[in-house]
Formats: C-alpha cells, structure tokens, sequence
C-alpha cells in the first residue's frame, strides 16, 4: 500500500480511496445506526453489508463537509471553540463515554460469534471484529446526532498479559502508559495504532467535538514496561507466598497467604475514626506476618522475566538480610480496609513514597496508609519517588503535543498523592490553560474542586435507584448544592446496567431524564445505554452476591472479547436525543448552578417524585412514577410559580396533555412514566 503525505486523517482517507478500488471479496457487514455525519439516524433494525473501504471512506468525506470553521483539528479545541475557561467547558457539555475496543466490536460476517484470539484478534482475512479506532470515526455521526459533544475514552494505551483477566485483558491493565494498545488498530490500513489514533482525534476536532482520554496514575500491569528498569517503583513480595483464593474464609490461611490485609476489630475502629478525622498520624499497619511478606526491590541485574511473561527476581529481605526469591504482587481496593472485593490479579501499584531508612523500610508493603490514607510519616516531600512523579507528571503534557486531547478523566484519582496531583495539573495547564481534569471520585466535595478538577464521576448511579437514595440527593441538590460539575450518570463500565435494575428501560429512562436536568450534572451516556444493554461491562461497584452468582462464568466485557447488540428496535436511543435536545433548549433554567434553580415537589404519593428547574424567566418540571406496577395520580400545588390563566400543560417528549385548574397540575402517570413540562 503507497504511502501518502498530510495529516494522519488524510492518510487514512487515501489508503481508503486506494484500497477501494480493488473489489472486497468478503462479506462485511455493519449497523444501520452508523450514520454518515449530517445524516438523521437510520431505524437500526439490522445490519447492512457494505464494502468496508467505501463505507468508512464516505464517512471521513461526511466528516469533512461538516468541518467546524476556523479551527485546527491537530490541536486541542480548547482555545478554538467557545466553552467556558480553565476546563469549565465541560459543565454544559454531553458526554458519551466510549471504551473503543467494545464500543465499535461488530459481527461484521455475521456469523453469530466474534472471531479471532487474544494474541490476533482477526479474521483470516485480515477483518478485526473487536473494536478499533478506525470504526471508531465511522460512529462520529451516530455520536454527533445523539447530541454529544464529548467523547470520555477508557484507556486506550498499551495492555499487559500477566494475569490476564479474560481473552483479552483490563485496559486498565497498563503496559506502557506512552503506547497506544495495537490491537485499537484496524488492519484494513496500513497505519499503527498510534497514527489511527491521531486520525480519530483529527476527525473529532474536525466535527468539534472534544476528546477526553482517561489515564491511569496510581496502577501498572504486573508486566510493565517500567519494571526492568525501575524495580524500585513498585512492590515485591517473597516468591514463596501464595496469593489467596477468592472467598477464602480459613483465618490460617487468610494469614499466610497474599491479600488485602486483614485487620482486627478494634484496629479498624482506630483506622475508620482516624480516617474520618482527617488525622493521618501513626495509623494502624497490617499485622507483621504480612509486612514480612515484602521485600527489598531487587538490583536490575537480579530481573528476569520468564517465558510466560512473568517478572521474577532475588532481592534481600530486609528483617534477615538474606537473599530470596521475589515477584510483582497483585493489587486490591484501596478502600475501606476490610473491603472484600476480589483482588486485581493483573495490575500492581506503584509506589509514591519511600522509606525514609531503605534499608530497614517500614512503609515497605501495600495497605490503605501506603497506597490512599499516605500516614503523615511516609507522605514527606523528601520520600517522594522523584523519578516516579516525573515520568506521570510528562505524561498529559505528552498527549497534549502529540495528540492534541483536550482533557484527562484520572483514574482513582482519590489516591494519587496531593501534591503530585497539583504538579501534574499545573503542567499540563502550562501546555493548555483550559484543558479538562475529570476525576473518578463518588464524592461530590470542595476537595475536589482545591485539588483542580473541573468535575467528578459523582454518585447518581449509586443512590437513584432506590427511592430514599434518590429523596436524599433532590433534597442535598436543593439545600446545600454541590461545588463541582458531577456526572449525570445512570450507570459506568464499573456498575450494574440501568436496563438491568428494577423497572428495566423504564428505569433506565426516567433516571437518565433526571441526571439531564439536575444542577451542576453533565449529560452522560455510558455506550450502550441507549441501546437498552442489559449485560455488565464489569462487576466492580454495587453489585449483590446474587447479581454475581448470575454473572459467574459469563463473559465481561472489560476483560473479553465482547459486542453490543446494534441491531433491532432501541427505543431508548430515540427517548435519550430528544432529552439533550429539550436539554439545551431550555437551557436557561437547566443550566443554573445555584440551588435556588431547584424546587423538589409535593406530589401527593411516596412513589411519585417531581421538581422545577427556573432561570430567566422559564420553568421545566420533572415529575415521573417509579412503581413499576401501578398507576398514580393526584395533583401538584403551583399556584407560586403558574400563570393563573395556564388550562393545560404539555409532556415535551411525547405530546401528552395534562390537565391544569386553578393553578394545581392534574396528574395520571402510568407504572414508570417519565415526563418533562415547560412554561
């Protein structure tokens, strides 16, 4: 294939334009919903056969035509496009959150399965079913008519293989944090993962939309690329010690074995009361049957890594001084102490701080003091792993130069250390005065917003589902307000689907018409949602025994080779467009920040929840049902916000007509019923 000269998008047009000369002897097929750029979405009932080289090229030329003005699609869109400054554009911007490997996977023979392996994810002929970056620009249509103007990568950087969970591995499983994953490459083109990922940023910023990359700070794979050469940036552990079984529940073998540590009662009362204090002196370690488990990190010359691509070394225990056997171990949850999540047998963590005597360490092990609750002892600016930090703080401004993204989503950012957090926000706002910082934390609190970050992941996904979780925020919405931007999000990769939950679609739809029209919420689709997907991508956060026990033996997403169901009826995907559209129509109250802008309602039943939105003179109201099973009816009291003459008000989305007199809205909703009112 010839090689062609201009931006990498331009690249990847004239290979296509090459490559379609040539007649394409497969099947290949891909979703109607996949709309060319500036087109209506199509029905999406099943799949189309096309040729690959022509379809994807139509829609780069799509792409083209629809070119934002006056802007250099090479650079960050930040200082290019209006949006509010130092990163605050995100407030009012509609996220869809993209994890490229899954979200753009397609049956393309339609042979009812996804084929290829882990090592090469690809057909014989040369046609990759999993996700990549190239199909990922033919979704840039679909995305845009949804009404989004933001697309939240998961990590698309290099994916280690030791402990692989899965056919394919976490993506949170990074290998090389300066390395674009190869397999996000399509093997159509004779480009590298790296030069398809410039060319979707490219078409991205062509069509102005922006680019959020998620990076991961505080975790390496057990394979990384930095441990032959900086074995002192993560933990090792005695060769002999055994990692533990999932469930295990003998206290010998809890004791002797690797895991999260096991505390006593009275020591996690003393971690807990310290913790909530803020007070980070003298915390309680693990027992030192566990410390010992740890040892010194061994000499480069003392590295190998074996034919199965394991790090093993000889290192000094520092209690004996004696010579042994030592590997990389395996993380765990970083909190609560007792937290009995299953550990993450292909990550590690790296390590922030070291010990002030390196001889005779006694920060020298994995527990909540040493990887989130840094005790006041270890996290001094002089044990700080200077060569770690630098190799971090380099990594945005990196992205920023040679991407051109426009902001970062920071994964357990809770647990990067303070201060290296500020460096790295100060560099790479040097680079990008506007540039976005997003951090995965559930709390929405002035932390965060001191700290730097325009907005946090929030904890709607967690509470709304339930009717008391969702009184509680309305109410702290409408009392106190939050400081930051949040995710209006119904569900993530980490949590139970919404169609999944109690009530199915008409959950999921209600809830995503609530997060819409919240103060300080940021518009959030996880790819899939409106699609009415059911299946997990992960089964990380709020899941029951019961929820896993369903799960066990299934595939996941994060960690296998996996597809949404693109074809058949979405009701969902239509409901979710014309929720951002009466979004940004009544922006005037939907935007307000203040708590002033929200008003929670009587509504005469437990079960039926409504409130106003108000700002420049319009007021929206939201008011749904969520029992499943009945319908309620009553009436709401707005003789202080109504104009006395109003007969009747109107459901936006779907036409319906409700009735108004004397200033009280009579109200029939079916089991689920969402609605949307104006005036």
């Amino acid at each position: 294939m010839s090689k062609s000269a201009g931006t990498p998008l331009e690249i990847m047009k004239a290979q296509l334009k090459e490559l379609s000369q040539k007649r394409f002897k497969q099947k290949y097929y891909v979703p109607s919903l996949w709309t060319e750029a500036g087109k209506p979405l199509n029905d999406g009932k099943e799949a189309v056969e096309v040729n690959p080289d022509e379809f994807f090229l139509k829609h780069i030329e799509a792409i083209e035509k629809h070119r934002v003005e006056n802007i250099d699609p090479l650079k960050s869109l930040n200082s290019q496009i209006k949006g509010g400054k130092g990163g605050s554009w995100i407030n009012d911007e509609a996220i869809y959150n993209m994890f490229v490997r899954l979200t753009t996977a397609f049956d393309h023979n339609q042979d009812e399965s996804l084929d290829g392996d882990s090592k090469d994810i690809t057909l014989d002929n040369g046609i990759r079913e999993s996700g990549t970056f190239l199909k990922a620009i033919a979704m840039l249509g679909y995305i845009k008519s949804l009404g989004c103007s933001v697309i939240h990568l998961l990590p698309i950087t290099s994916i280690g293989h030791d402990g692989n969970k899965g056919e394919l591995g976490s993506p949170y499983a990074i290998k090389n944090p300066y390395k674009i994953e190869e397999t996000l490459a399509d093997p159509l083109l004779g480009m590298s993962a790296e030069e398809q990922f410039k060319a979707f940023i490219e078409a991205c910023h062509i069509m102005g939309i922006r680019v959020i990359c998620e990076f991961v700070f505080r975790t390496a794979s057990k394979d990384s690329d930095i441990i032959a050469e900086h074995p002192d940036w993560v933990y090792w552990i005695d060769e002999k010690v055994q990692d533990r079984k999932i469930g295990e529940t003998d206290p010998e073998k809890i004791a002797t074995t690797y895991g999260n540590p096991v505390f006593e009662s009275q020591d996690l009362h003393v971690i807990n009361s310290k913790v909530a204090a803020h007070d980070f002196n003298d915390l309680p370690a693990p027992s030192s049957i566990y410390r010992n488990f740890f040892k010194l990190a061994p000499e480069k010359k003392n590295i190998k890594l074996t034919k199965d691509g394991k790090y093993t070394a000889k290192a000094k225990d520092p209690v004996t001084k004696k010579m042994c056997d030592v590997r990389i171990p395996g993380a765990f949850a970083d909190w609560p102490p007792d937290d009995n999540q299953p550990p993450w047998g292909d990550v590690t963590y790296l390590k922030m701080y070291k010990d002030e005597n390196s001889e005779n360490p006694e920060f020298n092990y994995i527990a909540y003091n040493t990887i989130r609750m840094y005790d006041n002892k270890l996290a001094q600016p002089e044990l700080a792993n200077a060569e770690l930090w630098e190799y971090i703080i380099d990594l945005i401004p990196t992205y920023q130069t040679k991407y051109g993204i426009d902001g970062v989503m920071v994964d357990m950012g809770h647990a990067v250390p303070v201060e290296l957090m500020r460096r790295l926000i100060e560099k790479a706002r040097k680079t990008d005065p506007n540039f976005c910082f997003l951090s995965e934390n559930f709390e929405i609190t002035q932390s965060s917003v001191d700290a730097g970050y325009n907005a946090v992941v929030g904890y709607s996904w967690w509470v709304e589902y339930r009717r008391d979780g969702m009184y509680d925020m309305l109410e702290h919405l409408g009392s106190q307000g939050v400081p930051l931007a949040f995710f209006g999000a119904v569900e993530n990769h980490n949590t139970p689907r919404a169609a999944a939950r109690a009530g199915k679609e008409l959950y999921s739809k209600y809830a995503f018409l609530v997060n819409t029209m919240l103060p300080h919420s940021i518009v959030f689709i996880h790819s899939g949602q409106e699609l009415g997907e059911t299946m997990p991508v992960n089964t990380g956060l709020d899941f029951s025994n019961e929820d896993l026990k369903s799960l066990s033996g299934k595939k996941l997403a994060l960690f296998d080779l996996c597809a949404y169901n693109w074809n058949g009826n979405h009701e969902m995907l239509g409901f979710m467009q014309k929720v951002i559209k009466l979004r940004k129509e009544f922006g005037g109250a939907v935007l307000q920040k203040s708590p002033e802008s929200f008003c929670k309602l009587l509504t005469g039943h437990s079960d039926v929840i409504a409130f106003i939105r108000r700002g420049e003179g319009t007021h929206v109201m939201v008011l749904f049902n969520r029992d499943f099973e009945n319908a309620l009816g009553s009436e709401i009291d707005l003789h202080w916000c109504l104009p006395t003459d109003c007969k009747e008000l109107k459901d936006q989305i779907s036409g319906k007509t409700f009735e108004v007199k004397y200033q009280k809205l009579k109200y029939n909703l079916m089991p689920g019923e969402a609605v949307l009112l104006a005036w």
